[in-house]
C-alpha cells in the first residue's frame, strides 16, 4: 500500500513525522525475506557467507603482510586520508589473494604454477637412530 506524499512549503505531511509505523500480519511482514530467517536453507546460506566475509577480514588482517587491524601502518592523521589508504590495503589484500588463487589455476592446459614449500626437508624415519645404539 503507497502512501501518497505531496510537498508541501508549510510542513512535511503527518506520515513523514511519524516516529514508527505498525505493518499488520497479513501483508506478510514477517517473510517479506527470500529465506526465512532462522530456517535450515538460512542458515546454510548465512554462514557460509558470513565465513567467507570473516576469512577475508583475517586474510587481510596478517601482520607480515597489510596488517588491517594495526593503525599504525597508516601513520596519517583524519578520518578521510585514513579511510583512503585503508582502501589501498584492502585493494592490495584482494590482489594478492587473486594473485594466490591464479597460481593454483591450470591456463591453456599447462600445469598450475606450484608455489614452494615452506617445510624443511626431513630424513626418512628408517634412518634415525638414537644416540648410543648401534646398528650391526
Amino acid at each position: 500500500m503507497n502512501t501518497p506524499v505531496t510537498p508541501s512549503p508549510t510542513a512535511p505531511p503527518a506520515v513523514c513525522e511519524q516516529r514508527s509505523i505498525t505493518v499488520p500480519p497479513e501483508a506478510g511482514a514477517n517473510l517479506w525475506q527470500p529465506l526465512q530467517y532462522g530456517r535450515e536453507t538460512w542458515q546454510r546460506i548465512y554462514f557460509r557467507l558470513r565465513n567467507s566475509v570473516e576469512g577475508i577480514n583475517g586474510f587481510a588482517k596478517d601482520p607480515l603482510h597489510e596488517d588491517l587491524e594495526s593503525s599504525g601502518t597508516r601513520r596519517i592523521r583524519g578520518i578521510a586520508a585514513q579511510t583512503i589508504l585503508l582502501a589501498f590495503q584492502l585493494g592490495h589484500a584482494n590482489r594478492r589473494k587473486l594473485a594466490t588463487w591464479a597460481d593454483t589455476v591450470a591456463i591453456d592446459g599447462d600445469r598450475p604454477r606450484r608455489r614452494p614449500t615452506r617445510r624443511r626437508e626431513t630424513k626418512p624415519l628408517g634412518t634415525w637412530t638414537p644416540k648410543g645404539y648401534v646398528t650391526p
